[in-house]
């Protein structure tokens, strides 16, 4: 989803600079995404029949400007796992958003559609703030 935003950026956009990548803290590398997944992103518009996944990785996180995780649990174990090769930039998404009541967003895996029609909605709610604020360390950071 962040992705499909930052293509609708005008095309002087620093943000459209940015690769940005999907990983998982515990997946298997090559497994396709759920059923549920491309139903609840196809009907905004967004096409994820080709995604697969893929296991975070040390190299990852060494070329990362941002890290962010759907669950306080998922920022913990990379945190364990990977220690300094993890940005200083890494939060969960809700952490972006001032209007979240809480820090996770829940993962829908084996829910149903309505689960993960939620967990879409959770997620849109916080890519302003995720657009903005990656606008506001990308100019601090050509500014140093």
């Amino acid at each position: 989803m962040l992705k499909h935003a930052i293509k609708a950026l005008p095309a002087e956009s620093p943000l459209k600079s940015l690769e940005i990548c999907s990983a998982g803290t515990s997946t298997l590398d090559g497994m396709p995404a759920s059923g549920n997944s491309i139903d609840a992103l196809k009907k905004v518009g967004i096409d994820i029949v080709d995604h697969k996944s893929r296991q975070i990785t040390a190299a990852m996180l060494k070329e990362c400007f941002l890290l962010l995780c759907m669950e306080e649990s998922h920022l913990f174990s990379v945190k364990s796992r990977f220690g300094d090769d993890v940005p200083n930039r890494a939060m969960t998404l809700k952490q972006l958003n001032p209007n979240a009541q809480d820090t996770d967003i829940p993962d829908p895996f084996g829910g149903d559609y309505q689960e993960y029609e939620e967990v879409r909605d959770e997620i849109a709610a916080c890519i302003p703030y995720i657009l903005k604020y990656l606008e506001s360390e990308m100019a601090n950071e050509s500014n140093k």
